[in-house]
Formats: C-alpha cells, sequence, structure tokens
C-alpha cells in the first residue's frame, strides 16, 4: 500500500479539530429514495448514523471526504442503538435500506459488535436487501461471520474509488490499493455477500479526459467481483483539499457529460452500472456549463431501469464539440484548472488574496 505522505499531511491539516456535532442519540440524517439494490427500482431508505467516525481519520483522511464534519468522539453504544431505534421507527414498509456510518460499518471500534447485531436483528431481520459500507481492511472471515444468518441479502459497498493505486495514493490518500479490494471482495462473495464497488469520477490532479478513461478501465476491472458499480462524480465537500482546491479555482467538478460518457462506455462488462450524482447539476456537484436537468434524469433513470437506450440516444444527438475542445485544452495544461473560476478570481481582484 503506497501513501503519499505530504499529501496525507496536506489533507489533515484541513480538518476540523474538535469532533462532538451531536445530537448523539439521533442519526446525522435519514430519509427515503429510489435505488436499484434488489434488481429493480424500488423505494429504499437511506441512513446516515452518526459514529465516532472512519478509522482512517485518524491518520488523514481521503482528499475528498468531509464526512468527519458529521461525527462526534462521544458516542456511544447506547447511544447507537437509540440510533437504531430511531430507524426502526421510521422504516414503515420499506424492504431496502442502505447503511452509512461516516466509515465502516464493520468496524469494530466504531459500530460495536452488539449494536451491529442489534441493528441486523430488529432493522435488518425486516429488509429484504441491506447495504452496508466498509472499507478493506473490515472484510474478514472473522468480521463477517454471523450477519448472513439474517432474513435477507447484505451488500457490501466498497470504495474502491480506482483501480490505479498512484491515483489511489497521490489524488485521493485512500490508504489501500486494489490488491485489498481484490482480497477483500473475493473473502465477501465467498461468504454469499453481494458487492456493490464505488468509483471516482474525478479525483484531483488528473484531467477530466483521464478521469473518463481511469473510471471505464476500472469498471472492467471491479466487474467480475461485483454485482453493482456506483459511479460517484465528485462533489465540493467542506474541509477537504477537494474545497481547497475548488474555491482557489484549481478545481473544477466533472461535467454531465463526462458522466454520461463513462457510464455508456461501462454497460458492456458484464456488472449493473449506476449512478445516482450528489448535487447533480449545482455548483459543487457535477454539472455542464449550462445546466442540463433533462440529462440529470436520464443518467438517474437509466441506472434505475438499466436501459441505457435513451440516455445514449441524447448524448449522440448533441453538439459536443464544445465540450470535447475544452476538455482537450484542459488536459494540455501542466496543471488542472476551472478556467471560468479561474478567470472570475483574476478578474475580482482576489486570485493573489
Amino acid at each position: 500500500m503506497q501513501v503519499n505522505r505530504s499529501l496525507a499531511q496536506s489533507v489533515r491539516e484541513l480538518m476540523p479539530g474538535k469532533r462532538n456535532n451531536g445530537p448523539n442519540d439521533r442519526p446525522v440524517s435519514f430519509w427515503k429514495e429510489m435505488d436499484r439494490i434488489s434488481g429493480k427500482p424500488e423505494k429504499t431508505a437511506v441512513v446516515i448514523f452518526r459514529t465516532r467516525g472512519c478509522s482512517w481519520y485518524n491518520f488523514s483522511s481521503c482528499s475528498m471526504c468531509g464526512y468527519f464534519n458529521d461525527v462526534s468522539d462521544s458516542v456511544t453504544a447506547a447511544d447507537l442503538r437509540k440510533q437504531v431505534d430511531f430507524v426502526l421507527d421510521q422504516i414503515d414498509d420499506i424492504k431496502s435500506i442502505k447503511v452509512f456510518t461516516s466509515g465502516s460499518f464493520l468496524d469494530p471500534l466504531e459500530v460495536p459488535p452488539e449494536v451491529r447485531n442489534y441493528f441486523m436483528e430488529t432493522v435488518g431481520e425486516r429488509m429484504s436487501r441491506v447495504l452496508i459500507e466498509s472499507r478493506t481492511e473490515y472484510l474478514t472471515g472473522r468480521n463477517l461471520e454471523g450477519i448472513g444468518r439474517y432474513a435477507g441479502t447484505t451488500r457490501i459497498a466498497i470504495g474502491v474509488e480506482s483501480t490505479d493505486d498512484s491515483i489511489i495514493a497521490n489524488s485521493i490518500n485512500k490508504g489501500t490499493s486494489y490488491n485489498k479490494f481484490l482480497d477483500a471482495a473475493t473473502t465477501a462473495r465467498k461468504m454469499g455477500f453481494e458487492t456493490r464497488s464505488y468509483l471516482l469520477l474525478k479525483p484531483p490532479f488528473i484531467s477530466e479526459l483521464s478521469a473518463i478513461r481511469d473510471v471505464v478501465r476500472s469498471v472492467s476491472m471491479v466487474s467480475a467481483y461485483s454485482n453493482d458499480v456506483s459511479i460517484n462524480p465528485m462533489n465540493i465537500q467542506r474541509n477537504t483539499l477537494v474545497e481547497k482546491l475548488w474555491k482557489n479555482g484549481q478545481y473544477r467538478p466533472p461535467r454531465l457529460w463526462s458522466l454520461a460518457d463513462a457510464i455508456l462506455q461501462s454497460t458492456d462488462f458484464g456488472t449493473e452500472v449506476v449512478s445516482y450524482p450528489t448535487a447533480g447539476n449545482r455548483e459543487r456537484g457535477v454539472h455542464n456549463d449550462e445546466p442540463d436537468a433533462n440529462l440529470l434524469e436520464l443518467i438517474v433513470q437509466a441506472s434505475l431501469n438499466q436501459d441505457f437506450g435513451e440516455l445514449k440516444r441524447y448524448f449522440e444527438g448533441a453538439d459536443l464539440s464544445a465540450y470535447r475542445q475544452e476538455l482537450e485544452a484542459e488536459a494540455a495544461q501542466p496543471y488542472q484548472v476551472d478556467f471560468h473560476r479561474m478567470a472570475n478570481k483574476i478578474s475580482s481582484g482576489s486570485f493573489f488574496i
């Protein structure tokens, strides 16, 4: 595993010092949305439990991840059980749930095993599908023992981000590797679990053209180990290195055209490909220079239905000449910048402040 210690330190310096963002007995958030976990579109509950946070935070963090903004150092196992009870009161007739923790559901220091079991015995037993997230180091036989005995099917989402270890180390600061993903996914699938692989579209310090190629290559490499792949375009989160670069005009979130292109190139690798962009068509999320609500809706619907025909017709029928020229111009530069944002900073006199 490679770690770029200079990058890790730069990320660490931007993280808030005190982490006590309660209330500890309520999840950070709970909502319902459409997803495709059971082979069809269905209403899915989503919960973000407030925990002590990701173990990787103790060293640094990923360059784009601001989930440490929602954690609390003082959360106890009793608090977490109350959070589970809150979810139990909210799920109604929902049969699928996605569980996020600002870290890893399988990290025993973040979610004690007794709390994990309590969740599976109460909420999990009522579900046909449960999706949980984990870093690779916690997908071990010992950690996975017992989860599979509950009524529904558990899908484990793994943040691969990229299959290029250089990007992992020098752009994302993930603290893992592609081989670690292969080991973890193989272990999980042998034990009867499903897997979802997360891939990141356009980490910092690479061009958008390179980012599209990296995602497509990565989908092809993880497809045999994944029930589905979620392509996650960058969104700008608080107190992160990516936010600092973005504010300085040194980073632009990917364009919706690029996301559509990456998806359409990735549909024939033998696994389902989905994307539900956070902050789509907003300044901090994936967006074209001109907002395109139709394109965003086509991406979401194609993800839910796994029918990419209409998205492909829309993409191929558009005049993409200006978009392609802009991507080629950016790729030719030694540093990746947001030309429009940089120009606005220069014109306003704030570039050198």
